[in-house]
Formats: C-alpha cells, sequence, structure tokens
C-alpha cells in the first residue's frame, strides 16, 4: 500500500478544488500536530539511517499514534521497517488533524483556500511571493518592533520550507506519493504567534512588488486560515501535489 486512506480522501477534496485549475501545483494548508511532526521527522531521519531506536520509543509514548497506525493497516507500527510508505505520506499520516469521524480536517472557506491554493504568479505558491516581497516596516521596527518582524519570518521560513532540501538537508518529504509534497509545518502555539505577528504590521509590501496588492492579499487570506486553525487549537502545515 503506496497512500493512507487520510491521504486519499483528502486529495479526493483537493481535486475537487483543482477542477479548472492551472497546471501550477496546488497548495493546501493542512491541519497538523506541528508538535508531533517535529518528533516524527526527526525519527524517520534517523530510521532511514538505519537507527529505528526513536519511532520505536515515539509509538510506544504515543498509544494514540500506534491505534491510528493501526486502523491504517499496519501491523506493530512500532517497527519502523513494517511501514511501506514513503516518509512524506508518514509524516502526513500521522500528523493531520481529523474530526470525529476520521475525515481529514478542513480549515476555513473553501474560497479562501483556493485563493490561497492557486496563487497567480511564478509557481503558484502564495507563501513563496509573501516570503519574496514582504519588507519590515522600518516606523515599526526601528522602534523595537525588529523581533516581531524576525519572529514572522522565522515561523514564515519554517512552515514555506522548513521539511525541504535546503532545511533537512535532503528530499525525503519532497517526493511522496502522488506528487505530495510538505514544505514546512507549525504547531499550534506558532500558529497563534505567526497570526499574532502578522496583526502588529511590523510588515509591508516592498515598493517594486510585480503583483499590486499582492502581499496583502496574500496576508489577508493567510491571516484568515490561521484564524481557523488558532480556534481550532491546531497547527498547519504546507503541502502541495503536482
Amino acid at each position: 500500500m503506496n497512500a493512507s486512506p487520510y491521504f486519499t480522501q483528502g486529495l479526493a477534496e483537493t481535486m475537487d478544488e483543482l477542477a479548472q485549475a492551472s497546471t501550477t501545483a496546488f497548495f493546501t494548508l493542512d491541519a497538523f500536530n506541528g508538535v508531533r511532526a517535529s518528533s516524527v521527522v526527526l525519527a524517520i531521519e534517523q530510521a532511514m539511517e538505519g537507527d529505528t531506536t526513536a519511532w520505536g520509543q515515539l509509538i510506544d509514548q504515543e498509544p494514540e499514534l500506534n491505534q491510528r497506525l493501526v486502523e491504517q493497516g499496519i501491523k506493530e507500527p512500532g517497527i519502523y521497517t513494517n511501514i511501506q510508505w514513503d516518509p512524506a505520506m508518514i509524516l502526513f499520516t500521522t500528523c493531520v488533524e481529523l474530526t470525529n469521524d476520521g475525515r481529514p480536517l478542513q480549515l476555513g472557506e473553501t474560497m479562501t483556500r483556493e485563493r490561497f491554493g492557486r496563487f497567480p504568479f511564478g509557481d503558484g505558491s502564495a507563501l513563496g511571493y509573501l516570503m519574496e516581497y514582504i519588507r519590515p516596516n522600518r516606523s515599526i521596527t526601528d522602534n523595537d518592533g525588529q523581533s516581531s518582524y524576525d519572529e514572522l519570518i522565522n515561523l514564515l521560513q519554517q512552515i514555506t520550507h522548513g521539511c525541504e532540501e535546503q532545511h533537512r538537508g535532503h528530499r525525503r518529504f519532497e517526493d511522496g506519493f502522488g506528487g505530495m509534497q510538505i514544505h514546512g509545518f507549525l504547531s499550534a502555539e506558532d500558529v497563534k504567534k505567526l497570526r499574532q505577528n502578522f496583526a502588529t504590521r511590523v510588515w509591508t509590501a516592498s515598493y517594486d512588488e510585480p503583483l499590486d496588492g499582492g502581499v496583502a492579499d496574500v496576508a489577508k487570506h493567510f491571516t484568515t486560515l490561521l484564524k481557523a486553525a488558532e480556534r481550532r487549537a491546531v497547527g498547519l502545515a504546507l503541502r502541495t501535489h503536482r
């Protein structure tokens, strides 16, 4: 089995949103257990290097995680080699937040998700555009606001690129089944911090951004999704399919 049912459910919903989409990847913000994800990433990386101790300990310490994998058809999940999924699939399946009926938790309205997921510039990444053209608002950062801006940028980097080769030194979370790529993730606490930092207005748009109002538009829709995650007390992951 190459994919878990959680993934195929989420893919079906994403494909509905992708109707009449362009050829660029569709970017999705998934409700995610970011605290668990940090442990899962490290355990997977160690297991891929031949040391499965951390994975076994993680499963032993989290009965709910063990049960989730059993329900997905994995026998003895504490034995890493029993799981035939790729690292991206393991990370997604173990950390995606679920509803009471076992489906991936959807955040925000469909229109907001579509506008965020299908950005009309470059590779289609709204957060990639934001990272490139966001700038410090000097009227604030020059007066004790620099730390808030720095934290905002660090958290944006974490969710936009934290699982990519440039940060991890490998592509294991970028080449998943069905073209799935997990770019990065945040914990629920990080989501709250990022939303608060956006609200401080320590940021502004570059004067030479190519899309008039593009940074403000991305910030608006992204903040709406941050608020949706904060209301549910969940973290976020940035994921794409190609």
